[in-house]
C-alpha cells in the first residue's frame, strides 16, 4: 500500500500566541500546545483552549471565591507530543515559543526536542507574547506554505521583530496590583487619578511605556506612535483584547486612519495572560511588510 508524502515543514505555537481558531483552521498548518491555568482555590487545572474557553475564564474571574488565578506553562512531555503529532504530517518542525523571561515554555522545548534527536525540530524565541507572537507564526505558516526553509523563515522573523511596535494599556489596575506587577502605592494613585498604564516589550519582558488619562487617549497615542515610527509603510497588525471588544474597535479603527495597514488581525486575549492583566486590556502591534 502507498502512502503520501510527508508536507515539509509544520509549525508548533505556544498557545499564548492567542491565535483565533478560524485563523488556525484556515491556516492548517499550525498546532498550538496549551498553557495551564488554575484557580487557588480550585482544585482543577485548565488547557488553555481546550478545557476553558475565553469566556468561561473571565466569568470565573469574576469570582474572588476561586482565588486568584495561576498560569504554567508546557512541559517537556507535552511538547513531546506535540512534535511527534505533526511528523506524522510533516518532515521538519519549526517551533515558535513566548519570551524565555516571561515562560518556562521554550526550556520545556528544548527538552523535548532532545528526547527527539532523529527529528528536525527548529525552535524560537519570539522574545513577546500573544498575538504579537501570533502576527509572527501567522507569517511562518505562509512561508512555510510558499517553500520556504526554518532558516529563511527565521530571517525575516528576526526582522519583523526588530521592528516591530506592540503597546497594550489596561482599564484598570486591580489585576496587575494582584499579580505583583504594580505595587500598592502606584496602584492606589493610579486609582485616584483614573490613570490608564501604557506597557510594552523590551528586551523580552513587560516594561511601561507610558501613561494616559483615559483610554481614548492612550488608544490614539498608540496610533501616533506606530504612524511617526513606520510613515506609510505597508503594515501586518494586530489588535487584541481581554472582555473589551468595543474598545478594541475603537483603537483598531484609530490605527486603520493613522497607519497604513494592509492587514489587521483582531483577536481575543487569553487565560494565561488574562490571569495577569484581567478583563479591560486592550493592545496593539504592528511591523512593516517591506
Amino acid at each position: 500500500m502507498s502512502t503520501s508524502a510527508k508536507d515539509d515543514l509544520g509549525l508548533v505555537v505556544d498557545s499564548v500566541a492567542d491565535l483565533p481558531t478560524d485563523l488556525l483552521k484556515e491556516l492548517g498548518n499550525i498546532k498550538t500546545v496549551p498553557f495551564h491555568v488554575y484557580f487557588q482555590k480550585e482544585n482543577i487545572s485548565y488547557d488553555e483552549g481546550v478545557t476553558i474557553s475565553y469566556r468561561q475564564f473571565y466569568e470565573k474571574l469574576e469570582h474572588p471565591e476561586l482565588g486568584m488565578p495561576k498560569t504554567q506553562g508546557p512541559n517537556a512531555g507535552e511538547y513531546v507530543a506535540a512534535y511527534e503529532e505533526m511528523l506524522q504530517r510533516y518532515d521538519r518542525i519549526l517551533s515558535l515559543h513566548a519570551s524565555t523571561k516571561m515562560s518556562v515554555a521554550y526550556n520545556s522545548a528544548t527538552l523535548a526536542r532532545q528526547s527527539l534527536p532523529d527529528a528536525d525540530i527548529t525552535l524560537w524565541d519570539s522574545g513577546t507574547v500573544s498575538m504579537v507572537l501570533g502576527l509572527y507564526a501567522l507569517q511562518a505558516s505562509r512561508m512555510a506554505k510558499a517553500g520556504q526553509t526554518p532558516a529563511q523563515i527565521l530571517e525575516c522573523l528576526e526582522k519583523y521583530k526588530k521592528e516591530t511596535v506592540q503597546l497594550f494599556v489596561a482599564d484598570t489596575l486591580k489585576y496587575l496590583r494582584q499579580s505583583g506587577r504594580v505595587n500598592q502605592v502606584a496602584y492606589l494613585i493610579g486609582q485616584a487619578l483614573h490613570i490608564k498604564p501604557i506597557f510594552t516589550f523590551k528586551d523580552g519582558i513587560g516594561e511601561p511605556a507610558g501613561r494616559e488619562l483615559s483610554l481614548e487617549r492612550a488608544f490614539l497615542r498608540i496610533a501616533k506612535t506606530m504612524a511617526e515610527k513606520f510613515g506609510q509603510r505597508p503594515l501586518l497588525a494586530t489588535v487584541v483584547h481581554s472582555m473589551a471588544p468595543q474598545q478594541a474597535e475603537l483603537l483598531k479603527n484609530r490605527i486603520n486612519n493613522n497607519t497604513n495597514v494592509k492587514e489587521l488581525i483582531l483577536a481575543e486575549m487569553g487565560p494565561t495572560l488574562g490571569a495577569h492583566g484581567g478583563a479591560g486590556v486592550v493592545g496593539a502591534a504592528a511591523f512593516p511588510l517591506d
